[in-house]
């Protein structure tokens, strides 16, 4: 396809329409003839009615009439609701293949994302292997999708989602804010979300955001020692806004991890060994920033027992001899790796990536306006009940047990924020944590890490809610490749 050329799909729509209107030879003969003063033999021939329409749109294609025929055949044809159909969709796809073909070699990451998000549930189910990998092929599928008459048209939200990624070049966006607004029920709604978005995001790209994950499972086959053992995975993400976990595995680098003793088929650690770990880790990264990477964020991936563990506590040397604890140095999260297990269940996956997504956009609204205070549920089935119908992120003043973590997952709750404490004397806990959410969601983990670092200023000896947070920061998009998401 190229940008003088429709795609093939609409070719053949186009075909269809013409058959439509014109079901016979001679009534196709005689539109020929009325409107274009031509015989239908001296452009186009054929078995049957289908290849005679198929050699005459090609005809006009190659001289680049195809809208020209469109128009007459329905001046001979008013009536006729597939040409109607077919004179707006056609209008609408080649004007934005126009926009889009120059960007499809350096966007296609971009164009899959947009695409995998105004797609039906139903149609996701094996997305990973029927994935288009064109815009044409974008194009036809959303044009198969059945269209529900109240909704924005599929292609529409196409566009309004590929530029809420804020990847997109201004002089591109621009024009295509335009093809909206021309093509758009509502064009107001979809723009202004579209404006937001790429402005945050555009914000938070001026520098490439690297990730390092680092995956703890439980070592059953040392359970029996005095001291638990883990197996130790960890990755490097480049910048998370080129990488996509299923197609683009040569973003996110596998980390090995050094020797752990000289006579183990495999290597455990105790979460004494992090810290040489982290360090290791880190080093390796080194070899895979960009030129425009910032600090990586650190994401642990950790079983119910170690939720509550203080990892962002665990202290490396820099390179300038100073012991620092990683979360002043880093922004550090936490996610479940039950979780990670069972997002290879696709209705479970998409209830992820739902309740994800509108967390996501609501990065504008404060913190307080989405999350809510659960600490006082002790009865996990309490809760159940409550969360499977709320879509909300949660605080808590207190640290949840593995029953209510249990819960956190099921739900598919995206964001938790808590504290592994809150005996304090000298200040107040439940008004140092609502001053914290009072900033934008996408900011948070931003927030969580300054307050450790004021916490490390004051000492060990000083109370601060930033010695005790925990933050649950479970993005359903940040993967490791293709991995077997089963415990060892």
């Amino acid at each position: 396809m190229n940008a003088g050329n429709p795609p093939g799909y609409l070719l053949k729509k186009i075909n269809k329409a013409l058959c439509s209107a014109f079901p016979s030879k001679p009534d196709l003969k005689m539109m020929v003839l009325y409107q274009f003063s031509i015989h239908l033999e001296e452009v186009a021939g054929g078995k049957n009615l289908k290849e005679i329409v198929q050699e005459l749109v090609d005809d006009f294609n190659n001289q680049n009439k195809l809208i020209k025929l469109i128009n007459k055949a329905l001046k001979e044809n008013p009536d006729n609701p597939d040409l109607k159909a077919i004179k707006e969709k056609f209008k609408i796809t080649t004007s934005l293949v126009k926009l889009l073909l120059p960007l499809e070699k350096n966007f296609i990451n971009q164009m899959q994302q947009a695409y995998r998000a105004c797609c039906p549930d139903e149609l996701l189910d094996d997305w990973e292997d029927e994935l288009p990998e064109s815009l044409a092929e974008i194009l036809g599928n959303l044009d198969d999708i059945p269209q529900q008459n109240d909704d924005e048209k599929l292609i529409v939200q196409f566009v309004a989602r590929l530029l809420k990624t804020g990847d997109i070049p201004k002089s591109h966006g621009d024009k295509l804010k335009q093809w909206i607004k021309e093509n758009a029920n509502n064009p107001s709604d979809l723009l202004s979300q579209s404006s937001s978005n790429s402005q945050n995001h555009q914000q938070q790209n001026l520098h490439a955001q690297p990730y390092l994950l680092v995956k703890v499972d439980p070592s059953k086959q040392y359970h029996q020692q005095r001291q638990p053992s883990y197996f130790v995975s960890a990755w490097f993400i480049p910048d998370i806004s080129n990488y996509d976990y299923f197609r683009n595995h040569q973003d996110c680098k596998f980390l090995e991890t050094p020797l752990a003793d000289g006579e183990s088929e495999q290597d455990v650690f105790s979460l004494e060994d992090l810290q040489k770990l982290i360090k290791f880790f880190l080093n390796q990264s080194n070899q895979y920033y960009k030129k425009s990477s910032c600090k990586p964020s650190i994401v642990f991936v950790l079983p119910y027992q170690l939720l509550n563990y203080e990892f962002e506590r665990i202290e490396i040397k820099n390179n300038f001899d100073l012991t620092l604890p990683i979360g002043s140095q880093y922004c550090v999260v936490i996610r479940s790796l039950k979780r990670l297990d069972n997002l290879k269940e696709i209705p479970y996956r998409t209830n992820c990536i739902t309740k994800w997504e509108t967390i996501k956009s609501s990065c504008q609204n404060r913190c307080a306006q989405k999350f809510v205070d659960v600490t006082n549920f002790n009865d996990w089935n309490k809760l159940y009940a409550y969360l499977e119908t709320t879509n909300a992120a949660l605080k808590l003043n207190k640290s949840p047990c593995n029953n209510i973590f249990r819960v956190i997952d099921t739900t598919a709750i995206p964001v938790a924020l808590w504290l592994r404490k809150n005996n304090f004397t000298t200040i107040n806990c439940q008004y140092e944590l609502e001053q914290l959410l009072n900033s934008q969601i996408n900011q948070l983990p931003e927030k969580v890490k300054q307050q450790r670092l004021d916490a490390f200023g004051k000492g060990n000896k000083q109370e601060h809610i930033g010695h005790h947070l925990s933050l649950l920061w479970e993005d359903p998009y940040l993967l490791p490749p293709q991995i077997d998401y089963t415990t060892l």
